[in-house]
């Protein structure tokens, strides 16, 4: 009988660590650079990279500061609505991820930026939507 929970027991472990991990795969929850493919590939094993990569991306877009063409052209022409950029728009929106073990609601991080109304960059910020 005691072998049987000390199983269980490691079991449950197994399980409580590869739910952790998994939570924070591949960065391990660290910021990374931004990498374009990963980027555009935010589907499974890669859904949570944007969110660890929003930093060095808002340092990029802050330090380039691309046209709005320009940013459509490096980050993708669809927001997380599943709205297609259409020329006269001065924001973008991208969605990061959601935090891990979110049981109900819609809280989820996303990546705003704005442009001028000539499509020039205004400016980029990371924000947690509840």
């Amino acid at each position: 009988m005691k072998r049987i929970a000390k199983y269980i027991g490691i079991g449950l472990l197994a399980v409580a660590v590869i739910c952790i991990v998994g939570a924070h795969v591949p960065t391990l929850g660290k910021q990374v650079p931004f990498n374009q493919w990963f980027w555009k590939h935010d589907h499974w094993p890669f859904e949570r990279v944007r969110y660890y990569m929003s930093e060095s991306l808002v340092e990029k877009l802050r330090a380039e500061k691309p046209s709005i063409e320009e940013t459509v052209e490096l980050l993708g022409n669809e927001d997380y609505f599943g709205i297609r950029y259409e020329p006269g728009y001065t924001r973008l929106y991208y969605f990061l991820m959601t935090p891990p073990f979110l049981i109900m609601g819609l809280d989820m991080y996303s990546l705003i930026i704005d442009f001028n109304d000539d499509g020039s960059f205004r400016g980029a910020s990371v924000i947690f939507e509840d």
